[in-house]
């Protein structure tokens, strides 16, 4: 520090220094030469000031931040731990669900087959309806492994035009419900890079939810597009079928939710709850805006990763 000084430089420096009492302070100096009016150098200055009480609370925080930081690493295992168990208990479960199932639909299946002729027609309806409950619980498994696996499924990010991921979409709802006549506006969404066949997924259940709700309209109207809100990129599917009231808008995207009865309208109950967890899993939000009768608007985000 006095090198400093007598070079003309100024200088600044922290050291721990031992009071008469024997105690450890700490000590911030700052020194620089003194001229006078004439611009000769007289002599030093030396301004200090005990931080002893500073050096110990950025000590302590220092260990504060460090033990959060041990706290957050083991909290984060103990969540990966679980989550495997659940996994694992999961597949098990749907394992040894899936075996008394097939069981039940079969036998109710032969009974239909083969004692129809004898049985009077409540018996068969109660028998038809046990086969159908076995498969629709099959299904229901399946739609649960499904969701929980988009969870776990590491994200393969590549950039893409949105809009072949929605094309591959729609084809594949054309193949399943042939038929439809719905007029279909789409706008060029842009890129993203996002993990492709989640994306797939999230535009076919959204495409899937609006065909399925705009039934017995006609036309029937599927809006696909994109807007910008508070300088994000926000997308857009929109409908003109049955609506549903906001007051239960925060259910939409809960676990088997839903806000139609199932008689008129079917599913899982898990498709709008899959678009939540990938839109999710790639930074972005999702809501809905809607009106029972009037139709409904799914909005979404993908984070900072759209163009």
């Amino acid at each position: 520090a006095l090198v400093g000084i007598r070079s003309a430089e100024p200088v600044r420096f922290e050291t721990r220094c031992t009071t008469k009492s024997g105690q450890a302070v700490y000590i911030f100096a700052s020194a620089g030469p003194m001229y006078d009016a004439a611009g000769r150098h007289i002599g030093e200055i030396v301004l200090a000031r005990d931080v002893t009480e500073l050096r110990k609370a950025r000590e302590a925080l220092v260990e504060l931040n460090n033990e959060l930081e041990r706290r957050v690493a083991e909290r984060t295992a103990q969540l990966e731990a679980a989550y495997r168990e659940a996994e694992a208990l999961s597949y098990s479960i749907a394992h040894d669900l899936r075996a008394p199932l097939r069981a039940i639909s079969g036998y109710a299946r032969i009974l239909e087959e083969e004692l129809a002729p004898i049985l009077p027609a409540e018996a068969q309806n109660y028998l038809q309806r046990m086969g159908n409950n076995a498969v629709r619980l099959g299904t229901l498994i399946d739609a649960l492994l499904s969701l929980q696996r988009l969870s776990r499924q590491p994200l393969a990010r590549t950039a893409i035009r949105l809009n072949e991921a929605l094309d591959d979409a729609l084809n594949w709802l054309r193949s399943e419900q042939p038929g439809r006549d719905i007029d279909l506006a789409i706008e060029d969404l842009g890129h993203a890079e996002v993990d492709p066949a989640l994306i797939r997924l999230a535009f076919a259940n959204l495409l899937s939810n609006a065909i399925k709700f705009t039934r017995g309209r006609n036309p029937a109207r599927v809006s696909v597009g994109s807007i910008e809100r508070n300088g994000e990129r926000v997308f857009f599917v929109q409908d003109n079928g049955a609506g549903f009231d906001m007051r239960f808008a925060d259910k939409l995207f809960g676990v088997f939710q839903r806000l139609h009865p199932e008689a008129e309208y079917e599913g899982s109950g898990i498709g709008l709850a899959s678009v939540h967890r990938i839109v999710q899993r790639h930074g972005g939000r999702i809501w809905a805006e809607g009106e029972v009768d009037r139709g409904a608007t799914f909005y979404f985000t993908l984070g900072p990763a759209t163009v």
